[in-house]
């Protein structure tokens, strides 16, 4: 579990530096307050994925847990001035793939399972 978990988590976090620096890189202006909160946001799907026990199929599990944490994150948009539906969808989307990618690595590549 201990294994699982370390890694999971791991993952999220080098993730979280992976998307804050690509969205530095895109010209958008992010200050050290949003750097931290993508980079705790995506840890934080990492540490949730490690410790959950539901018992679905390993991939779909990555892309559920990364949906519903990245919510809390991607939903700012939404209420942003003015409203950014493609803000709202494209931090969704890579709660997906950030989630399905840290369930993926941590089930195959470091031999980690949901137990």
């Amino acid at each position: 579990m201990f294994k699982r978990v370390f890694w999971a988590t791991l993952l999220g976090v080098l993730f979280g530096i992976f998307c804050a620096w690509g969205s530095k890189n895109s010209g958008y202006d992010m200050t050290r307050e949003m750097w931290a909160g993508i980079i705790m946001n995506r840890a934080l799907i990492g540490f949730a994925i490690g410790i959950s026990g539901w018992r679905i199929q390993y991939m779909l599990h990555g892309v559920i847990v990364g949906f519903i944490i990245t919510l809390g994150l991607s939903i700012y948009p939404l209420f942003a001035k003015p409203i950014s539906i493609n803000g709202f969808l494209m931090l969704s989307i890579a709660g997906i793939v950030y989630g399905f990618l840290i369930e993926l690595l941590t089930t195959k590549v470091f031999r980690a399972p949901m137990r």
